[in-house]
């Protein structure tokens, strides 16, 4: 035989199909595939089952969510759960669940933000919200059906968000601060930002005050251009005192509202502010300097 074709000649080495050891890595190879496909079948077969568990199942009726404060007389839950048209059962197997019910239940105009969306098991669902407080109602002009001119009041948050005032009796809307601007209805839905900014700046005057603001018989915050833009406070009997700018965007030497705040409580403890008469005017954005000017104001 010549060199050439012992040089070409094929020989059964370790790893030729020849070889036990190939015959065994490729036995081990068939059932190692063979194990994972009954393992898929298998879990095909179950899955669904396995998902149908009453441990993995939650009505949306029974998630679990702060308590609601006393202003608020509607039911948070159930109306998220019917205008977001939720399925009857919530699977907690969901990866996307707590970010769903997250971005669902900020859009509630009573919730001002969602803190956390926790699932447990068995199925259980806890949502940890901060709830808006209403601090102010705007007064605003409005026609009704008929043509009618009338006037009414929209409840509002200490950020100028509009809230339902479905949940304000007339008698509950009287007790807050009234914020007069200019009337005009806003164009923005509840849950949203009033777009004027001004209202936000007269509900931060409501916050200093509406501890205080039936005790002091104030009735409305209003925006005057006399002597230039800034806000006054009328009381029952008509008389203004002169607030000024609203909390944090006061001017040079300007007293803060903290101090503005406690001059009114002297002043409604000395009587000076709380009889029917008419009262010298008060300017408390000079408040640090003493009282300035003494004829009544009336509007």
């Amino acid at each position: 035989m010549s060199p050439l074709s012992r040089s070409t000649q094929t020989q059964s080495g370790l790893l030729g199909l020849g070889s036990p050891i190939a015959r065994q890595l490729l036995l081990c190879v068939v059932i190692i595939a063979a194990f994972v496909l009954m393992m898929i079948a298998g879990w095909n077969h179950y899955a669904d089952k396995f998902a149908s568990r009453e441990e993995f199942l939650l009505s949306p009726r029974d998630i679990l969510i702060n308590k609601q404060p006393s202003w608020i007389h509607s039911n948070v839950l159930i109306e998220t759960i019917e205008k977001n048209k939720f399925p009857e059962q919530l699977n907690l197997r969901d990866r996307e669940l707590t970010a769903k019910i997250a971005t669902t239940f900020s859009y509630h105009p009573w919730i001002r933000k969602v803190n956390k969306v926790v699932k447990q098991y068995p199925a259980k669902v806890l949502v940890d919200v901060e709830y808006r407080r209403p601090v102010a109602m705007v007064e605003v002009a409005y026609a009704d059906k008929k043509g009618n001119q009338l006037r009414g009041l929209v409840p509002i948050d200490a950020e100028g968000f509009l809230l339902p005032d479905t949940d304000f009796s007339p008698a509950e809307a009287i007790q807050y601060p009234c914020i007069l601007i200019d009337s005009k209805k806003p164009s923005a839905d509840m849950g949203k930002k009033w777009e004027d900014p001004r209202i936000a700046d007269a509900a931060s005057i409501a916050v200093e005050l509406l501890p205080y603001w039936n005790d002091l018989k104030l009735k409305r915050i209003v925006l005057t251009t006399e002597g230039g833009s800034h806000f006054e406070l009328e009381l029952a009997d008509n008389t203004r005192i002169i607030w000024g700018s609203p909390p944090g965007k006061e001017l040079p030497q300007e007293a803060m509202a903290k101090h503005k705040v406690q001059v009114i409580l002297q002043k409604a403890a000395e009587a000076s502010l709380s009889s029917n008469q008419a009262q010298p005017s008060l300017d408390l954005r000079t408040a640090g300097r003493g009282v300035a000017g003494t004829e009544a104001v009336r509007r």
